[in-house]
């Protein structure tokens, strides 16, 4: 007896491939689980189909049909995400928001496909309820009918899912719009500095780990911070919360050379430091204020 039978309307020789590939995957899992099932693949001029079949009665099973229709369910969300979602995302994106250049919005399409595919930290989060979402909607479907026809399903019964990519979009674009308005005012930073006339000969900054930084004149003397005027300063105090404003002290100071101890030079705010001050900085691992300041502990990235 047919229990369900899964197709998709293909156009090439490879989405046919892909299709059989991740689904083979799955059902690996799924006879493991129910030996009593059978499946096939077949496919016509522009279409697949993956069925499964088994015999009667249900109590011969080693699963339940509720459990043989939650595989399924995860056996097509993997295809969905895998094979589908860069382009429901791409359409997604390009339907809800508007751009006036034509290369940023590439750019911005990118860095959101880009977080459509990491499963950890916040956009994990998004990949779980994603997956959960579609998982969800399928499993009602074949509830419904043992049929299913991908392309039905993915054109009428994917509110919850393109919510969850919805809000992934604004997501990607307010991260895209407040990295592209951070670089800017790092270019500032550093354009300001190569114009400022320094105001100490040297400075030490003594970066001690996670978001504590010492920063010493040339005779290892603490360094305080000159009250500035200015609209580049003030406006640095208002949008820059950078390591206790590490950043907005050193351009105060102006040194004309800054050496930064540091155990970890690939962290953002060292490579943001060496970005804005350019060729009046240089990073230190290994030198005797470092061994002072530091101890003898591994360089890490």
């Amino acid at each position: 007896m047919e229990l369900f039978s899964i197709s998709v309307s293909t156009r090439t020789e490879d989405e046919k491939k892909a299709f059989r590939r991740i689904l083979s995957d799955k059902q690996r899992v799924l006879h493991k689980q129910c030996k009593q099932l059978k499946f096939s693949f077949s496919a016509s001029a522009d279409r697949v189909y993956w069925t499964c079949s088994g015999k009667l009665p249900l109590s011969s099973w080693t699963i339940t049909a509720e459990t043989l229709r939650q595989l399924v369910s995860e056996a097509v969300t993997a295809y969905i995400t895998e094979e589908k979602e860069q382009e429901i995302a791409t359409r997604l994106m390009f339907s809800e928001f508007e751009f006036d250049d034509a290369e940023e919005a590439q750019r911005i399409l990118q860095w959101f496909l880009t977080l459509l595919s990491k499963e950890e930290g916040t956009s994990g989060d998004f990949w779980q309820s994603r997956r959960r979402k579609l998982t969800e909607g399928i499993y009602q479907c074949l509830t419904e009918a043992p049929d299913l026809n991908l392309d039905g399903f993915l054109t009428f019964r994917l509110q919850a899912y393109e919510q969850e990519l919805r809000e992934m979009a604004e997501y990607a674009v307010d991260e895209f719009m407040l990295d592209q308005q951070y670089e800017e005012f790092v270019s500032l930073l550093k354009y300001f500095v190569y114009f400022q006339e320094p105001k100490m000969p040297l400075v030490h900054v003594i970066h001690k780990g996670d978001e504590e930084f010492l920063l010493l004149d040339g005779n290892l003397r603490p360094v305080d911070r000159p009250k500035e005027e200015g609209l580049v300063m003030e406006r640095l105090d208002q949008e820059m919360e950078i390591e206790d404003m590490v950043v907005s002290t050193l351009i105060s100071v102006s040194p004309a050379r800054m050496i930064i101890h540091t155990r970890q030079p690939k962290l953002p705010v060292i490579e943001t430091l060496t970005h804005i001050f350019d060729a009046r900085a240089e990073v230190c691992c290994s030198c005797p204020e470092c061994s002072a300041f530091l101890g003898s502990g591994r360089m890490t990235t």
